[in-house]
């Protein structure tokens, strides 16, 4: 495989997994900053809440890892075209320091490195979240993966790649995502949040409320939630009521990443699908887990 048939092969593999955006193969557009031509590999173009958001995948077809200062150059030429997410795709691999560099960037840029081995396992990084017959199909957002590992409080957690839960909880950047039952109680969605808001006021007299517009679907009624505390960093939580119940994500993160990361709980808003769960269905579940 040369670097034209790798390309073509990334190209065709997203245009696969995309099929409602708009994806060109080289494409050049002028700098905003630099005011020249740059050359873009790949450009995926999407619609969220009505706002364009563009994804730049640059491929890679180098014999050795990609180091700081590629993802240093990748990332000034987001900023210069204002691309909202950046995808790295490797022949070879990438050193550690590449990848600390990817996911820690301050910019309101989302950040990600795979090797190209990986590519086909992309978009697997999700699985069917699930309780009693009520599911959803759930895609882990731009660069996080999805952890099984359940409690009393949440069904499953999503973190940065690359982290475990605790460095997670310790970077205050982790999400965890249930299912409300609706046909117990008849509930709809504001007597899910009102209940949740009276809990919390319970544990923090001070926390304000600010209800932010966000993507719209046919089938389901979605809403956004922040959760303003003044000693503490907000928490966001994005909410999908379907017939038989209610979805929810609760988002923790820092202040300055809450642009950033709220595109992440849209993207679950817009992306997850409701599943019925039968026997056969948790079979399969339990084998991927």
């Amino acid at each position: 495989m040369d670097w034209k048939q790798y390309e073509k092969e990334i190209f065709e593999y997203f245009s696969s997994e995309y099929p409602d955006a708009d994806i060109k193969h080289n494409v050049m557009l002028v700098g905003r900053y630099s005011k020249v031509q740059r050359q873009i590999d790949i450009l995926i173009e999407e619609y969220v809440a009505g706002n364009k958001f563009q994804i730049v995948i640059d491929a890679k077809y180098f014999s050795k890892n990609i180091d700081v200062k590629d993802v240093e150059s990748f990332i000034s030429m987001l900023a210069d075209i204002g691309a909202h997410k950046g995808l790295l795709i490797t022949k070879n691999g990438y050193s550690q320091a590449a990848i600390n560099r990817a996911f820690n960037d301050p910019n309101d840029i989302e950040l990600d490195i795979l090797n190209f081995d990986e590519l086909k396992r992309f978009q697997a990084f999700g699985a069917i979240t699930y309780a009693g017959e009520n599911g959803v199909l759930l895609p882990a957002p731009f660069g996080w993966i999805l952890d099984y590992r359940a409690s009393d409080a949440w069904l499953a957690l999503l973190y940065q790649r690359g982290l475990n839960l605790e460095e997670a909880q310790k970077k205050d950047e982790w999400m965890y995502i249930n299912l409300w039952d609706r046909k117990a109680n008849n509930d709809k969605l504001e007597d899910l949040m009102s209940t949740q808001e009276m809990n919390l006021l319970e544990s923090d007299k001070d926390v304000r409320w600010e209800y932010n517009d966000t993507i719209k679907r046919t089938d389901a009624r979605t809403k956004i939630r922040i959760a303003n505390y003044k000693k503490y960093n907000p928490e966001i939580t994005g909410f999908v009521e379907f017939q038989d119940f209610i979805f929810f994500c609760v988002l923790f993160t820092p202040k300055e990443l809450v642009l950033k990361n709220i595109r992440k709980v849209e993207n679950i808003l817009k992306n997850i699908r409701q599943v019925k769960i039968n026997n056969l269905t948790k079979n399969y579940v339990q084998q991927k887990v």
